[in-house]
């Protein structure tokens, strides 16, 4: 993220600013500073996790947050009670107190006052500042001119945004081909039959016939009149409704993320809403009205040039805030330093299945059971793409979708070939209309529709996965095969490859097994499990599948790297570069559904061919494991049954009741990412909150390994942690509120109602259980290797030089640990007292209900 600077001008007594002090008003370089400040959100069906704050990713985290604060007039704390009822629980340690109190970077007499004010009451701290959003010049403005500008406005707005960029909801569109949205304006209030509310005015009709830039001009200088202040006001009306702001400068930056092209920008937006906003306040103040600049008293209003400077840590919050973080980063750093080694597992069982397993926090617990219950598998963990990128199309879908982080651009593109199997004639759900009149249309709401509302409303007293027009991910069966194989070098139209070269196979098969440390010793069978997630009542459905597929289920990159790595022509590639895969190994696709606890097993011709009898074990074992998962989940839940025969039948119930936004809790407490062998939390108990990546340090002495895996986990994990985070911190700002009321716009993201703005962040079911800490990394391999790694990763070294996210070493030799900072290693010091909880079973802890539980470790393996 660039660091965008603005010139701070000194004003006179009432805040006003000498024209001649000011460097020129630039429109398109303001709307270049002004779009940093909105959200990156994208289209709901590619629900990205990301930094919510990337604005001010460029700032220390604690200062970052504070900037944020002054600027969206958001909370940047939980409140002082709860830091203090956390301490009272346990949960924040005094050692940890202590530990962040010295880092406050106070003098030793300020540590002591501070220290002693940690316990008083206050109830009021936390809350947000006067900021740029809520305190800023507009509304000033509007409380000047006694006038809600938003109410009347932004319906208006909104409208036509939402048709504009509609993507399939409304049967009519409202652009024609190739219409920007500026012109589309033009016409309807130029050539249509009825006036467009409020462009009928003849000066506003008159001023719409100006360029988009002109119009912004003019509005500025009637509406605001002093250049200096101008940038601030088109921000402050954006961040009015930041949700639709976001979303069309997301979609002027990239077209492609529309299924239906749209031609829209930032500044047609702003040359629409100032219109807009100046005819209402003509019509009620007249002509000429007293703008911002002859405002008395702006000195106190928060300007946009000082906000860097005017924004003020909270150093209370802030030392109690880094001491439950620590507190909480302890509990797996005791565990790391503090477990004794498992026994020596019996050397003449020899190693039968080895799965695969994105690096996802819930697929932490799903690999525990299988390894407890089954020693005899060995499981690994790499981001969910699997090493391959790629833009993927299915028979059933009606564009590419990139199947790769975010911060991989694919070159290639991958497309199922065969034939889909027909709806059935008599499905109900599959009822469509090819056009619709005003009669047609109501003819049709009054007698199919009585039909579908009682098929509803019997659905939601008894819910079945059958629900019209939703198909459940575990119920989408493989009807073809992948495209895999390039036949040409001829790109397609849009500049894609179609499909990959051998050599370009093995690349990427190589490159996974390499950076996960399995290059020999292969078992018989080798399952790749994807993940994704499917549920009934919850448009945020992608925010539920994998991260590292850019939202989508990553059932393609498994199936394509079982088809890559059983390839022989792929096969002879890596034996010359000293992967060896034995001719009797054989690598099968599967998906967990997240949701529902099942897992769906791809390209069935392999199964009786190869490896039958490992399969079959496997798929017992997983089937137990997955009722042992279920129980674990449904500890969180509210209504969730006792018995451990009912679990499973509860998760799937609860995703596919149409009453329930609660299909599970997703991400909820994420907190590590452990990058190292699976024996260095092998036999601990981390309660669904890891990430964890396979790594084999010795395998990796110049770092080039580390850089290529950090490069995936501190987009897609440290995301995942700072979305959570700061939706949790405050809901109502960074966060989209209840799903309750959230409605489905244009195919675009939610809103409350039907003319809301788009909510950005993760909705209150999401992150209502959800500790926000930061995340903590930890990777099994030497400081001086790191560094090296660190030289390699680029940009994303910010987010650990201005912790983002926390890394800590863990020396493979003796564990020990040391913490990252911009400017060397430290040394950690954990309590001499600290010791790890011991267990037998994770069944034993199952029954705490609705908190975290503190890292375990096992005392024995179940034979």
């Amino acid at each position: 993220m660039k660091n965008h600077t603005h010139p701070v001008h000194q004003g006179d007594a009432t805040g006003h600013i000498p024209q001649t002090q000011l460097t020129p008003f630039h429109l398109d370089k303001a709307i270049e500073h002004i779009a940093h400040w909105l959200p990156t959100q994208g289209p709901i069906k590619d629900f990205i996790h990301h930094n919510t704050l990337h604005s001010v990713q460029h700032y220390p985290f604690h200062q970052g947050v504070a900037v944020a604060a002054k600027v969206f007039g958001a909370r940047s704390y939980l409140p002082l009670d709860d830091y203090q009822d956390l301490h009272k629980k346990g949960r924040i340690t005094q050692n940890a107190l202590e530990w962040a109190v010295a880092r406050s970077g106070l003098t030793s007499t300020a540590q002591e006052k501070l220290t002693a004010s940690l316990f008083e009451k206050d109830t009021h701290s936390h809350y947000p500042p006067l900021s740029i959003a809520n305190n800023g010049i507009r509304n000033a403005l509007l409380t000047h001119l006694e006038k809600d500008l938003n109410s009347r406005v932004h319906p208006i707005i909104f409208r036509l945004l939402s048709n504009f960029l509609d993507q399939g909801i409304s049967r009519w569109t409202m652009p024609k081909n190739g219409e920007c949205f500026w012109d589309c304006i033009l016409r309807l209030i130029h050539n249509s039959f009825l006036p467009l509310h409020p462009f009928h005015d003849t000066r506003l009709r008159e001023l719409m016939l100006k360029t988009p830039d002109q119009v912004i001009k003019t509005c500025l200088d009637k509406i605001v009149g002093d250049e200096s202040l101008y940038e601030q006001y088109l921000l402050e009306m954006l961040l009015a409704h930041p949700g639709w702001s976001g979303m069309v400068s997301m979609i002027e930056q990239a077209p492609q993320i529309l299924l239906v092209p749209r031609l829209i920008s930032l500044k047609e937006l702003i040359a629409v809403e100032l219109a807009c906003e100046l005819a209402f306040i003509q019509k009620k103040k007249g002509e000429h009205f007293q703008n911002i600049a002859q405002l008395p008293d702006l000195a106190s209003v928060p300007r946009l040039a000082s906000v860097a400077n005017s924004a003020k840590v909270p150093v209370r919050l802030k030392v109690w805030h880094e001491a439950m973080e620590w507190s909480l980063h302890t509990e797996l750093l005791t565990a790391l330093k503090t477990q004794t080694k498992p026994p020596e597992s019996d050397a003449t069982s020899a190693l039968k299945i080895q799965a695969f397993f994105c690096i996802d926090d819930r697929e932490c617990s799903i690999r525990r059971h299988l390894e407890t219950l089954n020693p005899g598998i060995e499981t690994f963990g790499a981001a969910g793409f699997f090493g391959i990128d790629f833009l993927y199309q299915g028979l059933d879908d009606a564009y590419p979708v990139a199947q790769c982080p975010v911060v991989i651009t694919p070159n290639h593109l991958i497309m199922e070939s065969g034939t889909a199997p027909k709806p059935k004639d008599s499905d109900f759900s599959n009822m469509h209309f090819t056009s619709h009149s005003l009669l047609r249309g109501w003819l049709f709401t009054q007698t199919l529709g009585i039909g579908y509302a009682i098929r509803l409303a019997w659905n939601v007293f008894r819910p079945t996965s059958q629900l019209p027009k939703i198909k459940t991910l575990s119920e989408i069966k493989p009807h073809s095969k992948l495209h895999l194989l390039r036949e040409s070098d001829t790109p397609t139209k849009e500049g894609y490859l179609l499909g990959f070269s051998f050599k370009e196979m093995a690349d990427r098969v190589g490159g996974l097994l390499t950076n996960i440390g399995l290059t020999d010793n292969f078992a018989a069978l080798v399952v790749i499990v994807a993940h994704g997630s499917s549920s009934v009542n919850n448009p945020h459905f992608a925010a539920y599948d994998c991260g590292a597929c850019s939202g989508k289920p990553g059932s393609p990159n498994a199936r394509a790297f079982a088809w890559m790595a059983n390839h022989e022509s792929v096969r002879k590639i890596l034996r010359e570069r000293g992967i060896d895969i034995p001719t009797n190994t054989r690598f099968i696709a599967a998906l967990h559904n997240t949701s529902r606890d099942e897992v769906s097993y791809f390209d069935a011709e392999l199964h009786e061919t190869f490896a039958f009898k490992e399969l079959e074990a496997f798929k017992a074992t997983m089937n137990e494991a997955l009722e042992l998962n279920a129980k674990e989940r449904c500890r969180w839940f509210e209504l969730s049954p006792k018995a451990h025969n009912k679990a499973h039948q509860h998760v799937r119930a609860r995703a596919s009741s149409i009453f329930e936004p609660r299909p599970e809790y997703n991400h909820s407490n994420n907190l590590y990412c452990v990058v190292g062998k699976r024996e260095l939390t092998k036999d601990l108990f981390l309660d669904r909150r890891c990430f964890l990546h396979s790594y084999a340090a010795e395998t990796d002495p110049n770092g080039d390994i580390l850089a290529k895996i950090m490069g995936a986990i501190i987009p897609v994990c440290g995301g995942i942690n700072l979305e959570y985070l700061f939706s949790r911190i405050d809901n109502s700002v960074y966060g989209a509120g209840t799903k309750l009321p959230h409605n489905v716009i244009g195919l675009l993201g939610v809103a409350n109602g039907v003319e809301g703005d788009l909510r950005t962040g993760l909705p209150q079911q999401m992150i209502e259980v959800h500790e926000p800490a930061r995340l903590l990394i930890v990777i099994e391999q030497t400081p001086e290797i790191i560094d090296k790694a660190l030289a390699k990763i680029g940009d994303l070294k910010e987010w650990l030089d201005n912790d983002w996210i926390r890394l800590v070493a863990c020396r493979p030799t003796d564990r020990e640990l040391s913490l990252y900072s911009e400017s060397s290693w430290q040394g950690i010091d954990l309590p001499a007292q600290a010791t790890t909880p011991l267990f037998t079973r994770p069944e034993d802890v199952f029954d705490i209900q609705n908190q975290t539980i503190p890292a375990y470790q096992f005392t024995r393996r179940p034979s």
